[in-house]
């Protein structure tokens, strides 16, 4: 438990909004100047209410997006004897600090240490809660109480394209954090898998996917093929003309999601031609997967969490990233290498010029 003798609340009340930004992200359709002015995310009280009900949920995971860093050598130092064993308690206050900076770094996935600065840790909102909750339940959720105290507004440093820097720490190893926008689930399903970074993304089992996009590469879009299997095109139109034939005919479906399902399919059936481009043609298997998804939901009643399993992964997607700046350098130049693909390559580049701005080399 030395986390909650060395750290506070209060250490982190300048980052909580970004958690609270990333927890909206994954709830949420809404772009980022929709969640900058969401109450969840700009009101310190129902900011306040909103982290409760996901700590009451144990989603732990958004509060990884607050961060700090310690000084133990600047602690008292019978904190320091506390969490040692005996055989250390001789040392100098200096070596101590650096001997429990490395304890909680080798037993807390996600904390960071640096033997450049050897007294220092860094960790996460989460790594404190989840102590909290394991020390007392009822001090746990009075936490969150206390959140509505602090009100730092969020004020966004930067846009390139697709990405935001909505977040930046520069003490030792720093910490940034980023909302990155209309990107496909193909970039991000690369993206996380640089896993010393936190990740928030919107949730298909909780957020509709109604009109939707999908994100189409450029080699598709400059492809000068066309679609000129009539039978095929005839057979994709017939999917959907049976699903609008099974949604007008249906009374347990509420009157404006039936219209809404209704003109869209009437637009994909009469804006496509049989012989269409490459990129048409995938727009088209992604409406008639949008059309399957809807029959699932709204005929069916199949819960959105397993009707999403007939989505293309090219969909539009938005993900909330944090990480210490030395991962979040590791994955730029790992990204941005000629031999990483498009999508990913842009948001590397993105967040890379956007660091450079703030003076970070990168």
């Amino acid at each position: 438990m030395e986390i909650l003798d060395i750290f506070s609340l209060e250490d982190f009340k300048d980052s909580i909004p970004f958690t609270a930004i990333g927890a909206r992200t994954c709830y949420s359709s809404g772009d980022l100047d929709y969640l900058l002015n969401d109450p969840r995310v700009v009101s310190k009280e129902d900011r306040a209410k909103f982290l409760s009900k996901l700590g009451n949920y144990k989603h732990f995971s958004v509060f990884a997006h607050s961060f700090t860093y310690k000084d133990l050598s600047k602690i008292d130092e019978n904190v320091l004897n506390k969490h040692l064993d005996k055989e250390f308690h001789s040392l100098k206050k200096e070596k101590k600090a650096e001997i429990l900076a490395q304890k909680i770094a080798s037993t807390h996935f996600k904390s960071h240490y640096n033997l450049k600065y050897p007294t220092v840790i860094g960790i996460s909102l989460r790594h404190f809660l989840e102590k909290l909750l394991e020390k007392d339940e009822k001090e746990y959720f009075e936490t969150f109480e206390k959140m509505a105290e602090y009100d730092t507004p969020v004020q966004p440093l930067g846009k390139k394209e697709n990405t935001t820097l909505i977040g930046l720490l520069k003490d030792y190893d720093g910490y940034a954090v980023f909302f990155i926008d209309n990107v496909s689930r193909t970039m991000t399903h690369q993206l996380v898998r640089h896993t010393a970074l936190n990740y928030s993304q919107r949730s298909q089992r909780y957020v509709k996917e109604d009109e939707n996009l999908l994100i189409i590469p450029p080699s598709v879009k400059e492809a000068t093929c066309e679609f000129f299997s009539d039978p095929a095109y005839y057979g994709f139109r017939g999917i959907l003309e049976t699903i609008s034939y099974i949604f007008e005919g249906s009374e347990d479906i509420k009157e404006d999601v039936k219209k809404r399902v209704l003109d869209r399919i009437e637009k994909v059936i009469t804006t496509y031609p049989g012989n269409m481009t490459l990129e048409a043609l995938f727009m088209y298997l992604d409406q008639i997967a949008e059309a399957v998804y809807d029959y699932a939901v709204y005929k069916c009643k199949v819960k959105r969490e397993d009707a999403r399993f007939i989505l293309p992964h090219g969909r539009k997607t938005t993900i909330v990233v944090s990480g210490t700046l030395s991962w979040i350098k590791d994955f730029i130049v790992k990204r941005t290498d000629p031999h990483a693909q498009w999508e990913i390559q842009n948001i590397a580049n993105q967040m890379k010029q956007l660091l450079q701005e703030q003076g970070i080399d990168v």
